[in-house]
């Protein structure tokens, strides 16, 4: 019997591999190729995954359209004339990599729709809230076991912390707050998923939580679904039983004291005229919203959208509560400002690293010389590494420009400890080195996006 079954599977294997040998194989001697989709060129977007089998790509299609779908590598091409729920598959060949895709057409439902009421009433302004939805999603996500073991996901020192946990901890064995924990256990990052989706639903009448009239989905840019719509029944439930409206209510004052901080004395409109300054092809946002909660601890990220020729620009952030004594008020401003600059400046430095991409890629391929390899695979993986370096790079750039004086090097110098000793990116004081001085050393009416070759040149020559 046992020989038999081994036959039947050796049949199987030959016939998959044989079927796999049948697909379309396009090559490529580049790891980033381009996507055609309908009228619309994606250049250099698709980034080769050979351990993906398949990579699936899933071609938008406006209103559900048939739609002609094209890959195009620097030196072959393939298109197909792509179907609402069909699968295509064929292969990209690398050298002696088989890079196995796969279409699927998918209805395009786009993330946000600005209408032209919308567009009227933002267009030109910064805009700082707690939502209420959002908050409560906070608040489920603050009482599951790993986010009260996990003192950087949820801050739990605070006042409001506390007022929290006393309201609320009657509630942690709702389903809500069960699903949160399965989810978070599997994979620690789909905190951003929820909590981001958060700002896509409001409270409608009768305490039903309903879907935005602007947002379908409010989390990174180019997720095709919510990751928090399935559990909004459940979310309403918990809402309703601990009467959360009141809850929230009662805490305005705090909401309005953390919101008056980014709308007065962070200076946004400062940030967004220094990154206009020094990323001119990258300025046209036409309003900016920061989205934060009192719970979040450290992990802030930023998402944008464009609709009807209107562009948005979302950070979701933290509050800064902890203080560095030994800063004067101004540098200290400076420093907790830092929270919201640095999210704010993925608007910019992301599609201005996008436009070399793949010479980023290379420039930072010996990933581990970049990024300690016990944060895993997933963190800060490629291009996102280079962006992360540039990021809190920006951060010492403004400090050495608007800092007090005296103060420079010690802001400078705990950004270095930071993001080398804790954060994980071993390089990052000796690149932060030459960013300062090639800025300070920059010619005259010359940009920091000017700038980009010199600084991709130190990472390919610092490749490990």
């Amino acid at each position: 019997m046992k020989t038999l079954k081994l036959f039947t599977a050796l049949i199987f294997f030959t016939f998959a591999a044989g079927a796999q040998d049948k697909l379309p194989v396009i090559k490529s001697n580049a790891d980033v190729v381009s996507i055609q989709n309908g009228a619309e060129l994606r250049k250099n977007t698709w980034r080769l995954a050979p351990e993906a089998k398949p990579d699936v790509y899933e071609a938008e299609l406006i209103g559900g359209k048939r739609t002609k779908i094209s890959f195009i590598t620097d030196v072959d091409s393939i298109s197909f004339e792509v179907e609402e729920g069909k699968k295509y598959d064929f292969i990209i060949q690398k050298g002696d990599d088989l890079c196995y895709t796969q279409i699927v057409g998918v209805k395009f439902i786009p993330a946000a729709n600005f209408n032209a009421e919308y567009r009227k009433t933002h267009r030109g302004k910064t805009f700082v809230e707690v939502p209420e939805v959002y908050e409560l999603v906070n608040i489920a996500i603050a009482l599951t076991p790993t986010a009260i073991a996990d003192k950087n996901l949820v801050i739990q020192d605070s006042d409001y912390y506390k007022r929290m946990r006393e309201w609320f901890d009657d509630y942690r064995d709702y389903k809500v707050i069960r699903d949160f924990e399965e989810l978070l256990k599997k994979d620690q990052s789909v905190y951003f998923d929820l909590k981001m989706n958060g700002y896509a639903f409001e409270f409608g009448k009768n305490n039903k939580i309903i879907k935005s009239e602007v947002y379908d989905r409010t989390g990174f840019s180019g997720q095709k679904s919510n990751a928090l719509a399935p559990l909004v029944p459940q979310l309403e439930v918990f809402a309703i039983s601990s009467d959360f409206r009141k809850f929230y209510k009662k805490n305005k004052k705090t909401y309005a004291d953390q919101i008056a901080f980014y709308r007065d004395t962070a200076n946004i409109a400062e940030m967004k005229k220094w990154l206009d300054k020094n990323f001119p092809s990258s300025n046209d946002y036409d309003t900016y919203k920061i989205i934060f909660s009192p719970l979040v601890g450290y992990n802030q990220s930023t998402t944008w959208f464009e609709s009807n020729g209107f562009k948005e620009l979302q950070p979701h952030v933290n509050f800064p509560y902890r203080k560095d004594k030994t800063l004067s008020k101004e540098a200290q401003i400076l420093a907790d400002g830092a929270i919201v600059f640095t999210e704010i400046n993925h608007g910019y430095i992301n599609p201005e690293a996008d436009k070399y991409a793949e010479r980023i890629a290379k420039a930072v391929g010996n990933r581990n010389h970049w990024v300690d390899a016990g944060k895993g695979e997933n963190y800060y993986p490629n291009i996102a590494a280079f962006n992360e370096y540039m990021n809190w790079g920006l951060v010492s750039l403004r400090y050495s420009d608007y800092a007090p004086e005296n103060e420079r090097e010690k802001l400078i110098g705990n950004i270095d400890e930071m993001m080398t000793k804790r954060r994980g990116f071993p390089q990052f004081a000796a690149f932060d080195k030459f960013l300062v001085e090639l800025y300070r050393n920059r010619q005259p009416n010359q940009t920091l996006a000017d700038l980009y070759p010199q600084i991709i040149e130190w990472f390919e020559k610092n490749n490990g």
